[in-house]
């Protein structure tokens, strides 16, 4: 059964989740989540969400049954108030302007991919020099497998947010924070997609700034290595 959220996204005219996503702001890994958890959306996304369909949060989460009237818009009642040919040259331009809206979300989403896929660049290798800094000459940085690394680069993240917060702003530049870990992370997912979907350990070597990633197999720290 189509969830309160899907029905709410779609009687806005949004026909994905991506279109949804892209056009506020919100990843669309994390948007898809949403969706399919309603109960999981964080109250600050959810006043987010509630204020731009026009309804209530509790509509959002799955508490109640949207009421009908937010689920049509002037625009379709208009629609539905007009002759079966202008309909028909309605479709059609409607059918123009989907096809235009495309290429622009396509664009826009790009163009968002790659500012997160920088970021993701620059703090991964940020954290990556900090570790290879503190260990021993010789020694080898490994993680017990790629979802450690990723939750190791996620707790990375948080800790760098928060020395660079503002103290006087710290309510309201959180959430911020956190929207901007949300990209970065679903960058990291997929740059990584292929690591993350397998049994891999990751290993970052200290000599040659060099990430290996061996395959079905436990990296075991022994004797030289320090284990992250």
């Amino acid at each position: 059964m189509a969830s309160n959220l899907l029905e709410l996204r779609r009687a806005a005219g949004y026909r994905t989740a991506g279109d949804f996503a892209v056009s506020h702001g919100i990843p669309v890994s994390t948007y898809a989540r949403y969706e399919s958890n309603p109960d999981k959306i964080p109250m600050d996304r959810a006043w987010q969400l509630a204020d731009i369909l026009s309804t209530t949060i509790d509509a959002v989460v799955g508490r109640t049954v949207p009421e009908s009237a937010c689920m049509r818009g002037e625009v379709q009642v208009e629609y539905d108030g007009l002759t079966p040919e202008a309909r028909a040259l309605a479709d059609e331009f409607r059918e123009f302007v989907l096809a235009k809206d495309d290429k622009i979300r396509a664009r826009r989403r790009n163009d968002e991919e790659r500012r997160y896929d920088a970021l993701c660049y620059q703090y991964e290798r940020q954290m990556l020099t900090e570790l290879i800094d503190g260990a021993g000459f010789g020694e080898l940085v490994s993680f017990e497998n790629v979802m450690a690394a990723r939750a190791a680069f996620e707790h990375y993240l948080q800790e760098q947010a928060a020395r660079k917060r503002d103290e006087s702003s710290v309510g309201t530049r959180v959430a911020v924070d956190e929207r901007i870990i949300e990209g970065i992370l679903a960058a990291y997912d997929r740059i990584h997609g292929e690591s993350l979907s397998g049994a891999m350990g990751v290993m970052w070597d200290s000599i040659s700034s060099r990430v290996d990633v061996e395959y079905c197999s436990a990296i075991e720290a022994t004797g030289g290595d320090a284990k992250a």
